[in-house]
C-alpha cells in the first residue's frame, strides 16, 4: 500500500481535488526538467538550470564521467524529493493539505478522502 496525500481547494467544491502518491517518482527521476515544468514547480526548474549549467561548465576540472555521476544523484534525489516538492508547489498555488490515507490506489485514496468529507454513497 501506498501513502497518499490529498490536496483540496474547498471554495471549489469536491471537485477540486488532487492526490499525491507520497512515493519515488520515476517521471521525475528520468526526466527532471520536464517533470518540473508539467509541475508547475518553477523554482525547482530554475535551481535545475543551475545545476545543469555549473556541471557543464566543471566538465573540464572534473572530467565528464563525473559530471554524469553527480547529475544522476541530482536526479535520483529528485526521484525521492518529487511528492515533497510537488506538494510544496500546491502549498504556494492556495491549495490545502487535507489528509494522507493509505491505499492500494490512488482512486481508493481519493474516495475515502470523500467519504470522511462528506460522508458514504448512500
Amino acid at each position: 500500500m501506498t501513502l497518499y496525500s490529498i490536496y483540496a481547494k474547498p471554495e471549489k467544491g469536491p471537485e477540486a481535488l488532487l492526490v499525491l502518491p507520497e512515493r519515488f517518482i520515476w517521471s521525475a527521476f528520468l526526466f527532471v526538467p520536464l517533470w518540473a515544468i508539467l509541475r508547475g514547480t518553477w523554482a525547482y526548474f530554475v535551481l535545475w538550470i543551475v545545476i545543469a549549467g555549473a556541471l557543464y561548465w566543471s566538465v573540464p576540472l572534473i572530467g565528464g564521467e563525473a559530471a554524469m555521476a553527480l547529475y544522476a544523484v541530482f536526479a535520483l534525489w529528485t526521484g525521492f524529493a518529487a511528492p515533497g516538492i510537488a506538494a510544496r508547489a500546491l502549498q504556494h498555488r492556495d491549495w490545502i493539505a487535507s489528509g494522507e490515507f493509505s491505499a492500494p490506489d490512488q482512486v481508493t485514496a481519493e474516495r475515502l478522502w470523500l467519504e470522511k468529507t462528506y460522508g458514504a454513497r448512500p
